[in-house]
This record gives C-alpha cells, structure tokens and sequence, in this order.
C-alpha cells in the first residue's frame, strides 16, 4: 500500500462518490510505483456498490486519466488489469504540474512554531476546508479544446508510424535496442492497428509516440522472453513487397455451436476491424467448460493474450458460464 498514492486520492474530486470510491480501493492496494490490481468482486466489498457501477465508476476514471491501464494482466487466468494511478494532473488541484502518470508528492508542513507560519494560517487550518478552490489557467492559443475541462487527445492516425530507435527517449532506446530482428516492426505494427480499431474510454492520447514509449518499457521483458525461447519474428512487409494470395488461416469449419456463440460475442466486444485482423484466423477449440484460442503463430497468440484477454474471457463466460476457462496456444496452419 503506497501512502503517496492514497494521500493522493483523498485529494481528487472525480465528480461522483462512486468514482471517489472506487479510486479510494485502488489507492489502498497501490504498491509503490502506484499500480494496483484488485478484483472488481473486492472493489465492490470495499466500497458496497455494484458490480455494474463499479465498472461504470472504472470507465469513466480511466476518460478523465486519473487512472490508467498499463497494459499488463495478472491473477490466474491472466485477466486482471493493472491500472496505474495519478494520471490526472488537471484534475489534482495540488499537483503542482507533475508530469502525466505520477503521484504527486505530499507537500512538508512547516513547523507551526516556525516563524514562517503566521497567526492567520493557523487560523485558516482551524477554520477553512483543507481544498481551496483555484482558479484554472487559460488553455494555450491554439488549443482545439480551449473552454472545456481538459484536451482529451486524439485517436491514433491512419498513417501514424514509429520512431526510429535511434530517435526514441534514452529508457526506450535501450530496451527497443535488445529486441531480436524485426520485432520492434511487427509490435509497431499491432500497436498501430490495435489502437485504430479500438473505441473504448483511453482510445485518445495527447501524445502517440510517448504511448509507444510507455508500451516498448512494459512489453521488452516478454519480447525478450519470447526471443530466448525461440520465437521468431518478421517484420511487416509493405503492400509493394507483400506475397501474392491469401493468408494462411485455420481450418475453423469443425467449430461447434458454442464455439461459434462465442466468436459473434468477440466481434462485438472488439469490433469488426480487430476481430477480422487478430481473431479471424484462429481456431476456437471448445471442450466442456474449457476454450483454447489456437492463434496462427506464436506473435500472433502473445498479442492476443496481451490485448484481448478480458474481451474473449467476457465472450466464453456468457456462453460456457462464470467457471470456464481460458487457454492460448498456437500452431501453424497447414499448407
């Protein structure tokens, strides 16, 4: 639990006593690099709402940027968000500019018998609330958004393409740097056509390269892992030099009824684009109350278990029932 990161919390006004709530359990299973990971069964415990409104309470969150999600899942099926909190600069009204996705640290009270407290503060700590309101700045000329709470960013563009590693921030540069051969193209390339088919809250950034950035720090440790096990990757050819005909998929003809329940669930969970591109060419194996997800190779199945995780989990639950189980695998299509 970081003291930081609830002392933090205990300062926001979300707009609601839902959110506030909500962001309270966050904050208390904060570790110290302000991520937290709680179950929404425990956030409901904690803050004795609903399931329904804990999850309204966590989107509308994640849209004002006070917390955001990392990208990265845990517990045991792999499903669990890790959110990262402090992203909400303009809404701290003692943030003091720290920068987007820290906490802001709490501020050394000074001595009350020191000479730089004078009588008529310490009246106004008896007296007056501990938030006092502040008058927000101007928005810069120019700014699309200028009258409004915050600039809510931008989706990606169509023709959004990474940096060079060697013009990447010296932390990403030199992580990118170890990835094997053509890695950093191929999760360029999923990143880009993630985000341009995703419609969720956090599908505008005010910044889409350092998006990149936060993404190459949190995956390098799975690229690597993959290299070392073996795992080859090829970077995307452009349309110029792709190969002719169509692309090798599984044979998904023998899918069973529920299989197929399942698959018209993730379409619309992640929508036509995504589904068509990541999902598609799969095999949905489903035996019982267990699904395997047999992706095409094995970048393809990491991407799928990175990103999609809770979307098809949502998808199998509502077809194979709560205690159904989720597995990736991959394996090459036949010729």
């Amino acid at each position: 639990m970081s003291w930081d990161t609830q002392s933090w919390a205990g300062r926001i006004k979300p707009g609601s006593a839902s959110e506030k709530l909500v962001l309270l359990g966050l904050a208390q299973c904060s570790d110290a690099n302000h991520c937290a990971h709680p179950s929404i069964d425990w956030l409901c415990e904690f803050s004795d709402l609903n399931r329904k409104t804990v999850i309204s309470a966590i989107s509308r969150l994640e849209e004002k940027d006070l917390i955001r999600d990392t990208g990265r899942r845990v517990g045991k099926t792999g499903q669990v968000k890790v959110y990262r909190l402090g992203a909400g600069r303009a809404a701290d009204p003692e943030s003091n500019g720290a920068e987007i996705g820290t906490v802001p640290k709490p501020e050394r009270f000074q001595n009350r018998n020191s000479s730089g407290s004078s009588s008529k503060e310490s009246q106004n700590r008896d007296t007056e609330p501990v938030l006092e309101h502040k008058t927000p700045q101007s928005p810069p000329p120019g700014d699309e958004d200028a009258g409004s709470k915050r600039n809510r960013g931008s989706r990606i563009p169509e023709d959004w393409s990474p940096p060079s590693i060697a013009d990447l921030p010296p932390s990403a540069k030199a992580k990118a740097s170890q990835w094997p051969a053509g890695a950093y193209e191929a999760e360029a390339e999923a990143f880009h056509s993630f985000w341009l088919g995703e419609s969720r809250a956090g599908s505008r950034k005010s910044d889409w390269n350092r998006a990149w950035y936060n993404r190459i720090n949190e995956i390098t440790g799975r690229v690597l892992r993959d290299a070392r096990a073996g795992v080859k990757v090829t970077a995307p050819k452009s349309p110029a030099t792709a190969p002719a005909g169509p692309l090798r998929i599984h044979d998904t003809s023998r899918e069973n009824a529920g299989a197929r329940k399942i698959r018209d669930g993730i379409r619309k969970l992640l929508g036509d684009q995504v589904y068509d591109q990541w999902i598609a060419p799969s095999r949905l194996d489903v035996q019982g109350d267990k699904l395997t997800l047999v992706a095409i190779s094995a970048f393809a199945s990491n991407y799928q278990r990175d990103n999609f995780a809770n979307d098809i989990a949502r998808a199998m639950h509502a077809v194979l029932g709560p205690d159904a189980e989720l597995r990736f695998h991959h394996e090459r299509p036949p010729a």
